[in-house]
């Protein structure tokens, strides 16, 4: 439901920019990503099913690693206090979410494994979305979210599952394609700021949800944060200042 949503809402948002189609290869790139990080989202809830959020979340948080890589190689250099900025973020990502995890020795490798491919997967979608945004960044978003949705909607029908649509669980879809469509504005900003600054600088930026959910936790739901987050908070911050200069 979410990515269906996802799909609508960036449908409508392009509808309302007016943008112009790009050329075939500025499509082809989100086209790719989107389909890519579809098979991140099935090994990201996978990982899930098969471990704990504590160990997936920080592995998946590293996804900016990709585009990062792929900024660099491209030639940017942001400089110095940037590439610091970068390192504190990122590690400030894993101090806050990382945690022991429980579980059998296997359950735990699955876990870890899928969710390196999750990151991987996202990290590529991410890439998709730039290559994308030079020429058009609401067809870029609108390419990549409808790729998405048909990969994942190939594989809830491969899985033979079905969706129950009873008035039970209304309230439950509609967060879900609430979800989707924040994911559509989430992939809007991002690939607009891609487009105005350095990829490498912009990925980081926009990986730090391990963060925000674990502040809810705090101020939500009366969760008790350890010294470590604390400190991976103040990392994090040190990090964005960084990036900012």
């Amino acid at each position: 439901m979410s990515q269906v949503a996802a799909a609508v809402g960036a449908g409508l948002a392009l509808l309302i920019a007016g943008q112009p189609s790009p050329d075939f290869w500025h499509t082809l790139g989100p086209i790719l990503g989107g389909a890519v990080g579809a098979i991140g989202t099935v090994a990201f809830y996978r990982a899930l099913a098969t471990g704990t959020m504590s160990v997936v979340s920080p592995i998946v948080a590293v996804e900016a690693v990709v585009p990062v890589a792929v900024g660099l190689l491209l030639g940017e250099r942001p400089g110095m206090l940037v590439y610091l900025g970068m390192v504190s973020a990122v590690g400030g990502v894993v101090l806050v979410s990382w945690s022991k995890g429980r579980g059998s020795d296997r359950a735990a490798k699955s876990a870890i494994l899928l969710a390196i491919v999750a990151a991987l997967c996202w990290g590529i979608m991410l890439v998709g979305f730039n290559v994308g945004g030079r020429e058009s960044p609401y067809w870029s978003v609108f390419d990549a979210r409808v790729a998405s949705m048909c990969v994942i909607l190939v594989y809830f029908a491969a899985s033979k599952r079905r969706l129950d649509l009873t008035a039970q669980n209304v309230p439950i879809l509609a967060v879900l394609a609430c979800v989707g469509l924040l994911y559509t504005v989430a992939n809007i900003l991002f690939t607009v700021a891609s487009t105005l600054g350095y990829l490498s600088v912009v990925s980081i930026l926009g990986s730090l949800s391990p963060v925000v959910t674990t502040g809810y936790g705090q101020l939500i739901l009366d969760e008790r944060l350890k010294a470590r987050q604390w400190i991976g908070f103040a990392t994090v911050f040190v990090g964005i200042v960084l990036l900012s200069l």
